[in-house]
């Protein structure tokens, strides 16, 4: 699995991705060709979703789960190659990447991983076009 280091850590990209943008207002990243490594699928889980859904979702168990954060998972041929998650904590202000959806869960491949970025404060927020 690959670790978080800077140059592969989602929230250092999705940033990076909105500083190259010429306008702020319709920033859009192609996280096909964004993310610094191979992957097929990308699997987005809200806090909503248990580790029985997802591990359900995946079809396999997730060896690595901490409650109550959104989460997002990339896969390459049905291994996880990367997982990123986002902890809410109310009594700090939001920094990092949040993916917009009213979905409790979704999946894109990499053929179809385009989402609008719009940033307030210290948060991204992706939209999936």
């Amino acid at each position: 699995m690959i670790s978080c280091s800077n140059r592969n850590d989602i929230d250092n990209i999705i940033s990076n991705e909105y500083e190259k943008c010429d306008s702020k207002t319709n920033c859009i990243v192609d996280l096909a060709v964004s993310m610094n490594f191979e992957w097929d699928t990308m699997c987005y889980y809200s806090g909503a979703y248990s580790l029985e859904e997802i591990n359900q979702d995946l079809g396999f168990d997730l060896k690595q789960f901490t409650d109550i954060g959104d989460r997002v998972i990339f896969l390459s041929k049905g291994n996880i190659v990367y997982q990123k998650e986002w902890f809410p904590n109310p009594s700090e202000p939001k920094i990092g990447t949040v993916f917009k959806t009213d979905l409790k869960k979704f999946r894109v491949s990499k053929l179809d991983a385009r989402f609008r970025i719009n940033k307030e404060g210290q948060v991204f927020f992706l939209t999936k076009l």
